[in-house]
């Protein structure tokens, strides 16, 4: 039963799950706090936070224990609601019961919404509090750097990025993934391109970093630097895939050139995958906006004939 209801409730099958739990409490076998959080973490997803005020109660009045993770998620729901209160009681009621300890998790959960908030010396009080509390991990040190990025904090997020290649021999692609994006969220280039170079010459190539850096440049306009981002994915041993192709015929449409966009339209939708591509509306918009303005409706047809074969147009 347990097995079945994770299922649905990863899938997000709600009912099948809601059937399943009120087939499980009839038998008796709803008496572990596994399966409320299996339901509290399916509402959460569905944004249902009522549900999983329900679900709190209903474990209290049946004397199910409510541990560590269903206190995490009810405090992830308070605050996806937006109330800081709602999220600081819950958090007060964790702390005076002797039976759970916050963990990580919590105090990440409550930086991050604190950020949210706009409660920032909260959030770096929690943020000390969540870097005591790390066990031995990479997650962790992933979400310290992403928060004081999110943060505005420069100086913590290289001292946190040290730390964690210090404790650990080799770290992985998406962590190098966070710090660059951390980076440059902090308008740091110069650093977020250091890393990137650090990453290359460690790593085997991961066509989310590279994409990551041909965003960042599509966002300050730097046409070279995506080119050239774009051209060191196949020389460092990566391969473009739908999205790098996209974000390099973005760059096109923005320099005017409707040929070179749409040759790199059709290269993404000929990428392994392609089938789940969805280009940005902004992306699709624009390009046909060129067309317009340059009378170009040959090119405008293809490109339209482009998405419905991708089944992205009636």
């Amino acid at each position: 039963y347990g097995a079945l209801l994770n299922a649905y409730a990863q899938a997000k099958v709600r009912d099948k799950a809601e059937a399943l739990m009120v087939r499980m409490r009839n038998k008796g076998y709803a008496n572990h706090p596994l399966q409320f959080n299996v339901m509290m973490i399916l509402y959460r997803k569905l944004n249902e936070f009522d549900k999983v005020e329900g679900l709190v109660s209903e474990m209290r009045n049946k004397g199910v224990t409510v541990n560590s993770c269903s206190y995490n998620i009810w405090l992830y729901s308070r605050g996806s609601q937006g109330s800081v209160e709602g999220m600081e009681d819950v958090f007060r009621q964790m702390l005076s019961d002797s039976s759970v300890d916050p963990d990580w998790i919590t105090f990440c959960t409550m930086a991050a919404f604190y950020i949210k908030f706009g409660q920032y010396k909260k959030a770096e009080e929690f943020l000390k509090y969540l870097e005591l509390k790390m066990p031995r991990s990479r997650r962790p040190y992933r979400y310290l750097i992403r928060l004081y990025g999110n943060l505005g904090n420069k100086e913590e997020v290289y001292r946190i990025w040290n730390m964690y290649k210090s404790h650990f021999q080799g770290i992985s692609n998406w962590g190098y993934y966070v710090v660059i994006f951390s980076l440059f969220r902090l308008n740091d280039i110069e650093g977020a391109e250091k890393i990137y170079e650090e990453w290359v010459s460690k790593a085997g190539y991961d066509t989310r970093i590279g994409n990551l850096l041909m965003s960042w440049c599509a966002k300050v306009g730097s046409f070279d630097k995506i080119k050239g981002f774009f051209d060191h994915m196949v020389e460092a041993g990566g391969k473009q895939n739908s999205t790098s192709w996209e974000i390099f015929g973005a760059a096109h449409v923005k320099e005017g050139r409707i040929s070179e966009a749409l040759a790199c339209f059709k290269e993404a939708a000929l990428c392994n995958g392609a089938d789940k591509w969805k280009p940005k509306g902004t992306n699709m918009s624009a390009f046909l906006d060129l067309c317009e303005k340059e009378a170009d409706a040959g090119s405008r047809e293809i490109f339209v004939g482009l998405l419905r074969e991708l089944r992205l147009l009636s």
